[in-house]
């Protein structure tokens, strides 16, 4: 087999271990997840007029998860130079087809235009560093979480600041909202993995003490990070505050979901029926007043075994 099928031959093999490793049909994913997509994407912008440049945000926000320095130099050093360029090519075009099709099929030209540009510019960019100089973060007190997901998701959030610049440019105040929220969400995912175990046997504190902790940590830095949109979209949209605060609540109790959820799981990564209740209550937020308490109770028993 030739190099380059071979390796989308184990990447999809991989995919494949991991989902069979949930204990759940691969075939079920397989099918849910474009259908899953597709409604999302309708949903999308039944419910947002400037729905397209938040649909190519993340897009962007999806490619530049490819863009990992340390990922680059895993495949510099497995494929010569053309092979490399023609991976990197194939992955962009692979990530950004469905949303292509989806532009394409509601006859937004431009923007589909623009993914692709976007999309090939992506393909040389680099983020993060192989040196031992570090990108400086407002998160040293206690840095873990925030201050990892920061320096792998800069590229991301310059992308939600520039859409919110964008709608206040445009003069549409719930696109700058929806800004806040893709932050947030940006900010969710940093709970994604898991620090090794020894992180968190160190701490000479009971359970709930131990979570709380960890949900002021997770307040206080997603203040940092949340404040200063919070203040420039009131001021620039004053008739939309019930509306910004009513997200950036959310968004606070989309954390806690977040901290719970992961040490509901600790050590290991949340299990996929977990992550489809975890996605259930992003959709539909009052079911983090039943989808946190149940993590809570998770997290807690899970964490007495460690602490």
């Amino acid at each position: 087999m030739a190099v380059l099928p071979y390796f989308f031959y184990l990447q999809a093999k991989r995919i494949h271990r991991a989902i069979d490793e949930w204990g759940i049909n691969p075939w079920l994913v397989y099918v849910g997840a474009p259908v899953l997509f597709f409604g999302g994407s309708i949903a999308l912008f039944s419910r947002m007029v400037y729905a397209s440049w938040v649909y190519v945000g993340v897009a962007a926000v999806a490619l530049l998860q490819l863009c990992n320095s340390t990922r680059l130099r895993f495949l510099r050093q497995a494929f010569d130079r053309r092979t490399y360029r023609r991976v990197r090519m194939l992955e962009h075009t692979l990530l950004v087809t469905p949303f292509l099709a989806f532009l394409l099929c509601r006859g937004e030209i431009w923007f589909a235009l623009g993914l692709l540009v976007l999309a090939a510019a992506t393909i040389p960019l680099r983020i993060g560093t192989a040196r031992s100089a570090t990108l400086p973060t407002p998160f040293s007190g206690r840095p873990f979480e925030f201050a990892v997901g920061f320096r792998t998701s800069v590229g991301s959030l310059f992308i939600a600041y520039g859409l919110m610049v964008i709608g206040m440019y445009v003069g549409n105040g719930y696109l700058s909202i929806a800004t806040l929220l893709l932050v947030v969400l940006i900010c969710f995912n940093y709970y994604a993995w898991s620090e090794p175990l020894l992180y968190v046997w160190i701490y000479r504190l009971p359970p709930r003490s131990f979570l709380l902790l960890k949900v002021r940590t997770a307040f206080r830095y997603l203040t940092v990070m949340l404040l200063p949109m919070v203040l420039v979209v009131i001021c620039v949209f004053p008739d939309y505050w019930p509306a910004v605060l009513a997200v950036a609540a959310m968004g606070y109790g989309y954390l806690v979901l977040a901290v719970m959820s992961k040490y509901a799981a600790f050590p290991q990564r949340v299990g996929i029926l977990q992550g489809i209740f975890i996605t259930l209550s992003l959709v539909f937020p009052p079911l983090l007043v039943i989808s946190i308490p149940y993590f809570y109770q998770q997290a807690k028993n899970n964490i007495a075994l460690i602490l």
